[in-house]
């Protein structure tokens, strides 16, 4: 008989690397993380608002466009930071 390779599997950590941070999360991150995420917040709220009322569109618009984004980097963006 020949033997046949196993199927190749699924690396989720390649496609999935914010899970990964996630699981190996420290404590000791979450003030510095909300920090820096209130900063991103009052910087890039105001300015997506702004872009979508400066190409005609309602501000929420602007808002999808900005938040959306960081929460698909936040899963399939390869770092950390």
């Amino acid at each position: 008989m020949h033997d046949t390779p196993p199927p190749p599997r699924f690396d989720w950590q390649r496609w999935l690397p914010g899970l990964a941070t996630l699981l190996h999360y420290q404590p000791a991150w979450l003030p510095k993380d909300i920090a820096a995420g209130l900063v991103l917040t009052t910087m890039l709220v105001p300015v997506g608002i702004a872009y979508a009322e400066a190409s005609g569109v309602p501000g929420i618009y602007g808002l999808y466009a900005t938040i959306i984004p960081l929460l698909a980097y936040a899963l399939f963006g390869p770092s950390r930071i």
